[in-house]
């Protein structure tokens, strides 16, 4: 993904609902690696606590735009 991919993405999302989704991923990652290596792994620490993070930026972060799942239901 290109910057620009990523900026067209923040504007049409909102970044709340980037930095979301990017929370998501690292907690997925996170359990992925939980179930392969156990909760001792080093990089399940650190997907986890960058889930966490990026959790608590959520909070601080103000709203950059109203996305509407009802008008591109599929992104499209």
């Amino acid at each position: 993904m290109t910057q620009d991919e990523l900026e067209a993405l923040v504007d049409e999302l909102g970044l709340v609902s980037v930095v979301s989704l990017l929370a998501t991923i690292c907690h997925d990652k996170a359990q992925e690696i939980f179930q392969r290596q156990g909760r001792g792994a080093t990089l399940y620490t650190a997907w986890n606590a960058n889930a966490f993070l990026l959790r608590q930026l959520m909070t601080r972060l103000q709203p950059t735009c109203s996305y509407n799942p009802d008008v591109h239901p599929t992104g499209d």
